[in-house]
């Protein structure tokens, strides 16, 4: 017995000391696993916090922006429906909110920033009220906003100071930052929702905003309101979606934060935004051209034309001129370049790096920028078809017109057809907000074939100002047909106004638009198919 037990004993040594690797390895992936798992919850909670501080920081400083109408105002038969309306009972006087967004503090003596489009239906019978985190609600003492920019401020009167939000400068924003969206969607109250940055340079209107997008979750009534980085601070805000549903669908639009305050601080100290500009139509170069010019792709732009008695004009700068930088700043894009000239230092001289004569050696060009006048419609200084007063400059629609030349439309690829050359189009004008761009034709206006300014003006002025007129174009050898709004008084030298657009039913395309609130007003039907801006274009500078 003793030696079966000393036996049984060496074989159990044996086999303990066979699987003891074994066993110590599991041992050893246990620890591991546990340790990668308590680091993971530890980053986790990290994360939880960052944002919970960030809420604890923000939330105060967002406020919520309700328009109403007065009792007494009778409600519009197209009036709309808030968004979830009947699952809020207890909201007071719902029947008299015709909007809803967000908003948010940045000076502590009660000035507020938002969109443009939030507020725009604060005109005489409207009440704005501005309702904070805490539920105090103050009555918008004044309100200045500009369109271009899609910024307004809004003033409230308080007793103490008030909790306030910095800008962060945008242009170190990066892809794939973390980005908190805060504001009040669908009237729900402050909400908190969080994303990345998903691009920074994003192009998605007619007038060539710049945006951040956004995956954090923005929907209706988030317009106005803070996007944020870890460290509480405006990134941008929040301005724009888009979908097919008219919610979110993980693609969100922001004005860049630099963009916003600069924006602002004009608004606060001059109750207006001025715009320097160059005076030029300019337009990208194709892959091609940056090849053969040996300059890296996506790189400079073209002069199309430089207009007369303009800083372009001034500083000597010639058609086909190919911008390369402006102060040693690489210039990639027309709408990048005009956002930068739009904020630039009016009182200083800058460099501008140029090739001429498709030379490969670069020239520098010294220019000052000057303040861009209001309704400003250039003339081109190369444009041999303009003299004895031979334009029409349409102050209503925002167009500058030339009579054709069998020259000029041969040059437009609509040989053989007659009209007006369109060879300005005023950026946010009436006709550029339909679709209309330099370098088209206009054949027909309510169908009748126009030859001469005389057609031109004798078919407006004779129009019905409730269905407006017809226009159709044609260039490179498409025809669109484009309708525009005419003002009460036909006037074709009156101001530029802004269109009444009629509100238009949803459609199963994608599109982009505003969050504010179920009353945003869509583009009309006669243009929401029409093309918009294309790559390779003029616009003006």
């Amino acid at each position: 017995m003793a030696i079966r037990h000393i036996l049984v004993s060496a074989v159990a040594a044996l086999l303990l000391s066979l699987s003891a690797p074994s066993v110590s390895l599991a041992i050893s992936e246990d620890a591991n696993s546990l340790a990668t798992s308590s680091y993971s919850l530890n980053q986790a909670q990290e994360i939880a916090s960052a944002f919970r501080s960030v809420a604890q920081k923000v939330l105060p400083a967002t406020v919520k922006i309700i328009v109403k109408r007065e009792s007494g105002e009778l409600s519009g038969s197209n009036d709309a429906k808030l968004p979830f309306s009947e699952y809020l009972p207890n909201i007071p006087d719902k029947d008299l909110i015709e909007g809803v967004g967000s908003g948010f503090i940045v000076d502590p003596n009660g000035l507020i920033v938002t969109n443009n489009h939030v507020v725009v239906k604060s005109e005489i019978g409207k009440i704005i009220t501005v309702e904070m985190n805490d539920g105090r609600q103050f009555i918008a003492q004044k309100i200045v906003k500009d369109e271009k920019a899609d910024v307004a401020l809004i003033r409230i009167e308080s007793d103490e100071p008030l909790p306030f939000l910095s800008f962060a400068d945008s242009d170190a924003v990066e892809i794939g930052d973390w980005a908190i969206a805060i504001g009040n969607p669908f009237m729900l109250g402050s909400s908190v929702s969080v994303g990345i940055i998903s691009a920074t340079e994003r192009y998605v209107s007619n007038d060539s905003k710049v945006f951040l997008q956004t995956d954090a979750a923005v929907n209706p009534g988030n317009s106005g309101g803070p996007l944020v980085n870890l460290n509480g601070e405006v990134v941008g805000v929040n301005t724009a979606i888009a979908s097919v549903s008219g919610g979110y669908q993980g693609v969100g639009f922001a004005i860049p934060a630099n963009t916003a305050k600069w924006a602002y601080t004009q608004l606060r100290d001059k109750g207006k935004v001025e715009r320097a500009f160059l005076g030029a139509a300019i337009s990208p170069l194709d892959y091609n051209e940056t090849k053969r010019l040996k300059i890296p792709p996506q790189t400079g732009l073209r002069i199309d034309a430089p207009y007369k008695d303009t800083p372009a004009a001034k500083a000597g700068l010639r058609a086909n001129d190919v911008l390369l930088s402006i102060d040693d700043r690489p210039i990639q894009s027309p709408e990048l370049f005009r956002a930068f000239i739009e904020r630039a230092d009016v009182n200083r001289e800058f460099t501008l790096k140029i090739l001429r004569n498709n030379s490969d050696a670069p020239i520098d060009v010294k220019i000052r920028f000057e303040i861009k006048p209001e309704n400003y419609v250039g003339i081109p200084v190369t444009e041999k078809m303009v003299k004895g007063g031979a334009h029409h400059v349409d102050k209503e629609w925002g167009l500058m017109l030339i009579p054709s030349t069998p020259e000029s439309v041969e040059r437009l690829g609509a040989s053989g057809l007659q009209g007006l050359v369109v060879l300005n189009v005023i950026p946010g004008g009436v006709a550029y907000r339909a679709g209309i761009r330099n370098g088209m034709l206009i054949t027909k206006l309510n169908s009748r074939e126009i030859a001469s300014l005389d057609d031109y003006l004798a078919v407006k002025n004779t129009a019905d100002p409730e269905l407006g007129v017809e226009v159709e174009t044609v260039q490179k050898g498409q025809t669109n047909k484009f309708r525009l709004k005419l003002k009460k008084q036909t006037n074709a030298t009156s101001e530029v106004k802004e269109s009444e657009i009629p509100d238009a039913p949803q459609t199963e395309d994608s599109k982009v638009q505003n969050e504010n609130n179920a009353n945003e007003e869509q583009p009309s039907d006669e243009n929401k198919n029409q093309p918009q801006e294309q790559p390779g274009e003029p616009i003006d500078a």
